[in-house]
């Protein structure tokens, strides 16, 4: 499956797609058949579809990895593009749909009415839609930068598929009520990596729940560099591919990033659970190429414990959070006696209280959060071990149906 820094790559390359902009820069745009590698992805991707509408602006592509060097479809990752300032309609777009809630474009014309035209949310539906009838057995994701974040979110909760982006805005002004449902019910699906200071990526606030709020800045907020705060190059990852979450983060901020890298584990598991569970006669080419690609490999030999790592720090880490919102209340409460000493206990409560500071904002709100948060942890971890449990069961009876598998993958 694609890493968080194949999502950053492929979100980076969505911006190649726009013809007039490639004359303008002399390259080549980005085409249909065009091999995406190098260092930065965790392997080669082959673009299977494209679009650049000249009538709105939008640009998107659809890619798939290869493997045994076909496409393999069983995953395919649709990117859009963010806003080319140099373009009118994105910036038209920003404004309209963005900032105004409205799908459609009006493109003013000189001497007359304006043009009104479908707007780049109604196109990368169109998009998305063509890509999931081509591939109907492909489990889609979707990225993006900036608006290209922004629309793939839309597109992520209107066809109930996981999200990973970057920088955007957020899009709750257009979702339907389906897709509001549908994110209330499944937190964790959409990510949208934001910078703490990016003023252009926080916008819309973050109804969808998808924005995980980082400090990747070197320092405090710089006016001058408003625009390096919204920019892809900004985020850094490990050698496995996955977002580090800066130091300088919250503690929040970064529980936050690593929960929902896990439920994106968690949600890899369970792809490959229902792909083993619905071989039921043989595998066709495509669930041969998925099984041999590693990931059961991966999961059976034990590396996934990781997983289970991430998992009990998450609970550990907001447990201390609540041994320290408890320390903090005493703490204030003894510096407020000893200010006080002529005042009783109850006394010195009441003037607290008075001052907004009470043991139900500091310790009572806080511990009720983190609560459940570590509840949210050890149900992940419950469906991670029912999870792997299913998935071995798959696996052997694949292997008992099937000694050419078993050769393949030499247990």
């Amino acid at each position: 499956m694609a890493t968080e820094r194949d999502y950053n790559v492929f979100a980076d390359e969505a911006y190649q797609i726009d013809k007039a902009r490639a004359k303008n820069e002399d390259r080549a745009p980005l085409l249909k058949g065009d091999i995406l590698e190098g260092t930065k992805l965790s392997q080669s991707y082959i673009v299977l579809e494209v679009a650049d509408n000249n009538k709105n602006g939008m640009q998107a592509m659809a890619v798939a990895p290869i493997k045994d060097g076909i496409a393999d479809t069983s995953e395919v990752i649709i990117a859009y593009a963010g806003t080319d300032f140099g373009d009118n309609l994105d910036v038209l777009t920003d404004a309209s749909t963005v900032m105004g809630g409205d799908m459609n474009l009006s493109i003013p014309q000189w001497g007359s009415a304006p043009k009104k035209t479908d707007g780049q949310a109604i196109s990368a539906q169109k998009f998305a839609t063509s890509i999931k009838n081509s591939y109907p057995n492909a489990v889609i994701t979707t990225t993006g930068h900036s608006l290209g974040e922004y629309l793939a979110i839309y597109i992520a909760a209107e066809n109930q598929w996981k999200n990973t982006g970057f920088n955007g805005p957020d899009p709750y002004n257009i979702l339907s009520d389906d897709a509001k449902k549908w994110i209330k019910e499944n937190p964790g699906l959409l990510a949208n990596y934001r910078n703490n200071y990016d003023k252009i990526g926080n916008f819309g606030g973050n109804k969808t729940g998808a924005a995980i709020l980082l400090d990747v800045s070197k320092g405090g907020y710089n006016p001058a560099k408003f625009l390096d705060y919204h920019g892809l190059s900004t985020w850094q990852f490990d050698k496995s591919g996955n977002l580090v979450a800066p130091g300088r983060s919250s503690r929040d901020s970064r529980l936050a990033q690593m929960e929902a890298t896990t439920r994106y584990q968690l949600w890899n598991l369970s792809v490959l659970s229902n792909k083993l569970r619905k071989s039921h006669s043989g595998l066709s080419s495509s669930e041969e190429i998925f099984i041999n690609s590693g990931e059961v490999l991966i999961i059976v030999n034990g590396v996934s414990t990781m997983m289970q790592d991430g998992l009990n720090t998450v609970i550990k880490e907001y447990q201390q959070a609540i041994t320290e919102a408890d320390a903090l209340w005493k703490e204030t409460v003894e510096r407020a006696q000893g200010i006080g000493m002529d005042l009783s206990y109850e006394e010195v409560i009441g003037a607290l209280a008075s001052g907004g500071a009470t043991q139900a904002n500091i310790v009572g709100e806080p511990t009720t959060f983190y609560e459940q948060r570590i509840a949210s942890a050890k149900q992940m971890l419950e469906e991670y071990t029912t999870l792997i449990a299913e998935i071995q069961t798959s696996i052997d009876q694949q292997l008992a149906k099937d000694q050419q598998l078993a050769k393949d993958i030499q247990f």
